[in-house]
């Protein structure tokens, strides 16, 4: 079974993702209230957070190469961040750190750098290992169910994963947090990658948050 797949972010009001200071704690206030077993996110978005957990990359530790203990009650998500260019060699240990999650699980694809994969076994990271070229995203979340009983998965990523999540007819609901500001020619559309057109929306909910944002919800009708 593939987990129940919500796309959330933040854009502007001409639907970019970058340009503009997104409210961090709005945006994470309401993914967290769909109680995610686990956020999804590409390796470039990841990369790019790391600038919100530390202002210089620290030193790995020896703790960093064990797996953090996790209480039965412990209500964060896990991360699965597809990585299979292994270009967050060096850097996992910043979102093992998080307090926002769990761990880390790592997608990866057979043509993953070899030196990768051993970076990941010698620090005690799960990964899943799906598609030839590049993640197998529907297969990799099949594993991820099966393995560690996931329903539900929200993607806070940017345009790339979530094309990808779209154009393969994974993504159930789209939340939006719409931001009073208007980027312009340089910003960065939240879909720039998807080739498919005609997805069709029915509106869920619609509200005020802190008198400025509108969060929107929809869920995406099936063809």
């Amino acid at each position: 079974m593939i987990p129940k797949v919500i796309i959330h972010n933040s854009i502007s009001l001409d639907g970019s993702t970058t340009g503009f200071e997104a409210n961090i704690g709005v945006h994470y206030k309401i993914l967290s209230s769909y109680l995610p077993d686990a956020m999804i996110v590409g390796s470039n978005t990841a990369k790019t957070g790391t600038q919100f957990f530390c202002e210089k990359i620290p030193p790995e530790e020896e703790a960093d190469f064990k797996k953090p203990e996790i209480q039965p009650d412990d209500p964060r998500a896990y991360w699965l961040i597809a990585d299979s260019k292994g270009i967050l060699e060096g850097l996992m240990h910043v979102f093992r750190r998080s307090e926002f999650s769990k761990d880390a699980i790592v997608l990866v694809s057979q043509k993953t750098p070899e030196t990768y994969i051993n970076y990941l076994k010698e620090r005690n990271y799960d990964f899943i290992q799906t598609g030839s070229d590049r993640v197998n995203i529907r297969q990799a979340l099949k594993i991820a169910n099966e393995r560690y009983g996931f329903e539900l998965v929200v993607s806070d990523s940017g345009g790339v994963l979530n094309s990808i999540l779209l154009e393969h007819g994974l993504v159930e609901e789209i939340s939006l947090i719409l931001t009073p500001e208007i980027v312009g020619k340089n910003g960065t559309n939240l879909f720039r990658t998807l080739e498919k057109s005609g997805t069709r929306l029915e509106l869920l909910r619609d509200e005020i948050v802190e008198k400025q944002y509108v969060h929107l919800l929809y869920r995406v009708l099936k063809k």
